[in-house]
């Protein structure tokens, strides 16, 4: 029997949902078994015991179906089936037993690695934009959301501080950067040197750049800032597994955790990151924990 064997219909108590699910286990397991050279009816206890060990990716839920998935096609071609096989059962153990591990923790931009991000920015056009981006979402600790919305028009440069005007519904947040001696970690000094190129008084301040280097007139996406994020990090020669695990959150959450290691007061913490309840800073708490 081939692997285009019928897959008579189930009981009707059995939902569509299910069906299609199964259906999609199965082809899942086949394409598997193509890549491997081996046949996937009748299925051998080692065969499925490798493709089980093969879903480190999925979810206990959706491992435990396409093992039932493989076993309905082969009942419903009245082919024999042992779902208790010892080498299935301990590929199965293995599998929900990895599930149990605690999952990685985001990855946060820490101080040094900001710094060297910030340091491979060229001159470029899209060197001054990132090593903006990187700076402002930092110092800031902004949000995805409020690092891709802000305007040219909600910042101000003052002699000890740059202030970034977070918008909030209708309302305006300042939030204050202050100027550091490190003219490289400067965020006034990225902030003039991106305007001399990006030519805007309003508008977006982050936003696209074409290939042929001119600025655009669209605002960055999370996305963008995510990808920007992950690219400057390889250009920094950080750990690629490390590199890719960074998110647009990673500024942010990079800052809160170097200020609680730092001990800043988390009633000034808060204000600076407009969080209300300090109970926001928890999960930061238990990264630091880990490092």
């Amino acid at each position: 029997m081939t692997a285009t064997a019928d897959l008579s219909p189930p009981p009707a108590r059995e939902a569509v949902a299910t069906l299609r699910a199964y259906r999609a286990d199965w082809v899942h397991f086949t394409q598997w078994c193509a890549t491997h050279a081996v046949a996937p009816i009748p299925a051998t206890p080692d065969v499925v015991a490798a493709y089980l060990r093969s879903l480190a990716e999925f979810a206990p839920a959706t491992i435990r179906r396409r093992l039932a998935a493989i076993g309905k096609m082969h009942r419903f071609n009245n082919m024999a089936w042992n779902v208790t096989d010892e080498r299935i059962r301990a590929a199965l153990a293995h599998m929900l037993d990895r599930s149990r591990l605690p999952a990685l923790l985001p990855e946060v931009v820490t101080p040094d690695m900001l710094r060297a991000m910030v340091e491979r920015c060229d001159d470029g056009v899209r060197g001054l934009r990132d090593r903006c981006l990187l700076l402002f979402g930092f110092a800031g600790a902004l949000r995805r959301s409020e690092l891709v919305g802000l305007q040219v028009e909600d910042v101000s440069v003052g002699r000890a501080a740059l202030v970034l005007n977070i918008r909030e519904g209708e309302t305006l947040q300042p939030v204050s950067l202050p100027l550091p001696a490190d003219s490289p970690l400067c965020p006034a000094a990225a902030f003039a040197a991106w305007q001399q190129v990006a030519h805007r008084q309003t508008g977006p301040l982050f936003r696209a750049i074409s290939k042929g280097e001119r600025v655009g007139g669209r605002a960055l996406t999370p996305y963008a800032v995510t990808r920007i994020l992950q690219r400057r990090a390889l250009m920094a020669e950080v750990a690629p597994d490390v590199a890719a695990r960074l998110s647009a959150h990673a500024l942010r959450s990079g800052y809160i955790v170097e200020a609680l290691r730092q001990g800043m007061d988390p009633t000034v913490l808060c204000q600076h990151t407009r969080y209300r309840d300090p109970r926001a800073l928890r999960p930061y708490e238990r990264q630091l924990a880990h490092d």
